[in-house]
């Protein structure tokens, strides 16, 4: 038997009664830039402004019905009827502005005291925590921890957010999103970020004072320590901080370059590194 649902939330719904693990759970992500160039000839620039559903292709000529449809059957179809319905929160506008704050941050690294200063309203940095975890659970927002040997520094790190998928960044800042090199950057960063995350294993991130790396790979005893490198200006010397703190870690470069190779298969691309 194969159930189907679009409701992410519903589904997890009853799994921890007498059934619970006698099933095998698939999970069908966003599509990636090798499906969309394969089905409809996208190159690397239309994929970072406009990637990840490909029922909005037809109306990428005219923004305002894009961002409609976007917003009315993607978005608020998952914000109003999967998780409003299934969880517990107190206030749905707070709720609502709170994922658009998070979709001008892709792959960022942000306080959640600094991301509940944004909220119009009162509350705490648990409140932040939880409105973030829904997210994730609706397979929108994911907040990636920093990568430590000691388990208690990265549960409480700040989390470096990742946004599903490209055209939620273009939804919350237009169509002009990536005009300048810092912002494509930070969206092409994202692009590889979701890849990684569709994969089997753990992905975090990486900082020590004025040294960071954007990914740090965990699957199956193996540590990749992914850099992503595409125009925007970064301190170089993270790599080479993080394989003297960790010199089992195989060290990845990714630029706009490779990334088509990366995106066929990335197991693949890693593996023969």
């Amino acid at each position: 038997m194969v159930v189907l649902g679009s409701s992410s939330l519903q589904i997890q719904t009853g799994l921890t009664e007498s059934l619970a693990g006698r099933f095998e759970l698939t999970r069908i992500y966003h599509w990636t830039y090798t499906e969309l160039k394969n089905a409809f000839g996208y190159d690397l620039e239309r994929f970072l402004l406009y990637g990840g559903y490909p029922g909005s292709v037809s109306y990428e000529d005219d923004y305002d019905r894009w961002y409609a449809y976007l917003k009315d059957s993607i978005v608020e179809a998952v914000i109003g009827k999967d998780i409003l319905l299934n969880r517990k929160v107190g206030n749905p506008a707070l709720f609502r502005q709170a994922f658009e704050i998070l979709c001008r941050y892709p792959a960022q690294e942000i306080s959640y005291t600094k991301l509940l200063g944004q909220l119009q309203d009162k509350g705490n940095t648990d409140l932040i925590k939880y409105y973030i975890e829904l997210y994730a659970g609706a397979f929108l927002i994911y907040p990636l921890e920093k990568y430590s040997a000691k388990g208690w520094l990265t549960r409480s790190s700040s989390p470096k957010i990742l946004i599903s998928c490209p055209a939620l960044y273009t939804m919350a800042e237009g169509p002009r999103a990536i005009v300048d090199t810092d912002k494509l950057g930070r969206v092409f960063e994202l692009a590889v970020g979701a890849q990684l995350l569709q994969l089997p294993g753990e992905l975090f991130y990486w900082r020590e004072k004025n040294a960071e790396v954007d990914f740090i790979y965990q699957y199956q005893g193996k540590l990749y320590a992914i850099e992503v490198r595409s125009g925007r200006r970064k301190s170089a010397k993270g790599l080479e901080t993080f394989i003297k703190h960790f010199p089992d870690a195989c060290p990845v470069i990714l630029t706009t370059d490779n990334f088509s190779l990366f995106s066929e298969d990335p197991r693949k691309f890693l593996a023969a590194l």
